[in-house]
């Protein structure tokens, strides 16, 4: 058997919608003031990260700089001992 809907029973049910409105209303305003929170220590963990990559950054520039340099003095060699042996070579012939 269905109940008839009367405007008092509507008016009952249209002030539970309201007030179940507000209540969501507020739980997702204090969910996603939590949410802002942890995502201001996710953005402060990256941040630490990022200063964490910059230091290493500038290891691998230094660390370039010298294989750079050991590269260079290799090269130097080798040019000399290759000099040396067609210098060789020659006085040989």
């Amino acid at each position: 058997m269905r109940e008839s809907w009367t405007d008092d029973r509507l008016d009952d049910l249209n002030g539970k919608v309201d007030a179940l409105r507000v209540e969501v209303k507020t739980e997702f305003a204090a969910v996603r003031g939590e949410m802002d929170k942890r995502f201001d220590k996710v953005d402060e963990r990256f941040d630490k990260v990022d200063r964490r990559f910059e230091r290493v950054d500038e290891r691998f520039e230094r660390l370039d700089a010298r294989l750079l340099q050991i590269y260079q003095t290799m090269l130097g060699f080798c040019g000399v001992a290759l000099a040396a042996l067609i210098g060789l070579i020659a006085t040989q012939i």
